[in-house]
């Protein structure tokens, strides 16, 4: 998936930054206490914040944190599903090359 990731540009690489950044939340569940936004390096909250930017309009002079994110979420999340869906359907009509 790197190697692929590495050829991406546009939306692709906003969402495979975007997903790299919640990859490092996957251990901290505690939300309602502790926020993990917090503990994300500066590059991965640039690169959240810019992808919500960009495709959600999200200020870039607000802080990142679960409570500004949360109305942005099923935004998020329907956008990617319905991109993929459409990517798929070129991947099945062979109208993409990852070469």
């Amino acid at each position: 998936m790197v190697d692929i990731a590495d050829k991406l540009n546009g939306w692709t690489q906003s969402v495979y930054k975007f997903g790299c950044g919640f990859i490092h939340l996957s251990s901290l569940h505690d939300y309602l206490t502790d926020d993990p936004f917090k503990k994300l390096e500066a590059d991965e909250i640039a690169d959240i914040k810019n992808h919500l930017n960009n495709y959600h309009d999200f200020p870039l002079t607000n802080e990142l944190t679960m409570t500004t994110i949360k109305p942005y979420l099923p935004k998020v999340f329907d956008k990617i599903s319905s991109n993929l869906e459409c990517y798929i359907s070129y991947l099945e009509h062979e109208r993409i090359d990852f070469d």
